[in-house]
């Protein structure tokens, strides 16, 4: 039987510290994928369609990030996954994570590597429609 290799982490991750206790571990490092800021300069762009508003108050920043973070850790609940290609890594979606600048929804999708449990992966976050 092959081992499978692991996926390789992208490079050009934000990564920042962040307290957070989920499944009883202590979970220090919030990593960033870059796809989270293409999706947030996509909705920028699509919302500068429709209003002519300062923008920045529906831009995320790695600081609404970490709040919403913590709003998955109150909360506790939230749907489930694993990957089929690399079992220690399970993702998570929940939905709703409130923006207090300006009450949107978000749903975020993060992961959780069994070899790495001091890591919380955020993949995307998109706002919920």
């Amino acid at each position: 039987m092959t081992k499978q290799k692991q996926p390789s982490e992208p490079t050009n991750t934000t990564t920042c510290n962040c307290e957070a206790v989920i499944f009883d571990v202590q979970r220090t490092i919030l990593k960033i994928s870059p796809h989270c800021w293409e999706r947030n300069e996509e909705f920028k762009v699509s919302k500068k369609k429709k209003v002519k508003e300062n923008l920045n108050k529906w831009l995320l920043d790695a600081e609404v990030i970490k709040d919403f973070v913590q709003q998955i850790v109150a909360k506790k609940s939230w749907s489930e996954g694993a990957n089929i290609n690399w079992p220690a890594w399970k993702y998570y979606g929940y939905e709703p994570a409130i923006d207090k600048r300006n009450d949107m929804a978000y749903r975020i999708i993060f992961f959780l590597d069994d070899n790495n449990p001091e890591i919380i992966g955020v993949i995307t976050v998109y706002p919920c429609e």
